[in-house]
């Protein structure tokens, strides 16, 4: 496992997301890639799922998160800021005291390691492409701001007799979204063309202080070559649109990696 495998269990939650582009936009408001005609009954379940989908432009959670990843378990109070297209902000702490800090841009990737003094710097896409990973920026983010993804180029959309909504692209990725009788997203099943699988389930929906209803509790399972990784997060604390800091230094006696 890589020296800062709790930042790779973060990005390799993501592998299974494509990028999104060409969107075509639906009567109720959001936008899809597809080239198919919309019945209303599917016009209705892409609004769900835009619906899920937090608008911001700050972000700040903390919570806990636990970690099962390559036989070992670990876990850790986990502090997220973001400003939204700009900066991903995360902060990893162990009983009070910090064991790393990351902070990613469009462009950049920077972490401190504290446990080993130890820092590495990295253009985004040469990191994402060292945990060969095909994720970018804002699909990094989903990771903690949640909200049902739509893969690109979709060629082909149904309702599933169980009421979920099923979802397959050209590109390979494909989506299957569960909701509640409410229309809180409930479960997602993400799967590529390696035969990789994302699995979420979300719970424990409560009002942000900007007023929409949001899951505190999500439940990660990434299964690679059959064996299940697990990154549950649970959140305490969380709000949105107050604007944050993004405190990042690098100690000069720290060892580049």
């Amino acid at each position: 496992m890589k020296r800062y495998s709790i930042y790779g269990v973060l990005i390799l939650l993501v592998l299974t997301i494509g990028a999104c582009a060409n969107k075509k936009k639906l009567t109720g408001g959001g936008k899809v890639d597809t080239t198919e005609t919309l019945s209303p009954e599917m016009e209705l379940m892409y609004k769900k799922v835009f619906e899920t989908q937090l608008p911001y432009t700050w972000f700040a959670a903390s919570g806990q998160g636990k970690i099962d990843w390559d036989g070992q378990r670990l876990s850790a109070r986990v502090n997220v800021r973001i400003l939204h297209d700009k900066i991903i902000w995360v902060q990893i702490q162990k009983l009070g005291f910090e064991v790393g800090r990351m902070m990613i841009t469009p462009d950049s990737a920077f972490f401190i390691n504290r446990f080993e003094r130890t820092y590495a710097v990295y253009a985004t896409e040469d990191f994402l492409r060292e945990y060969n990973v095909p994720a970018d920026f804002d699909m990094f983010s989903l990771v903690f701001t949640a909200g049902a993804y739509l893969p690109p180029h979709i060629k082909t959309s149904l309702v599933e007799p169980d009421g979920s909504l099923f979802v397959q692209s050209t590109s390979g990725m494909n989506a299957r979204h569960w909701f509640d009788a409410s229309s809180l997203l409930i479960r997602s099943l993400i799967t590529d063309p390696l035969a990789r699988e994302w699995t979420s389930i979300y719970s424990d929906y409560k009002k942000t202080n900007s007023g929409q209803r949001f899951p505190y509790k999500r439940s990660n399972t990434l299964i690679i070559d059959g064996k299940p990784n697990i990154f549950d997060l649970e959140y305490t604390d969380l709000v949105i649109d107050v604007p944050q800091e993004f405190p990042f230094s690098i100690p000069s006696h720290y060892e580049k990696i």
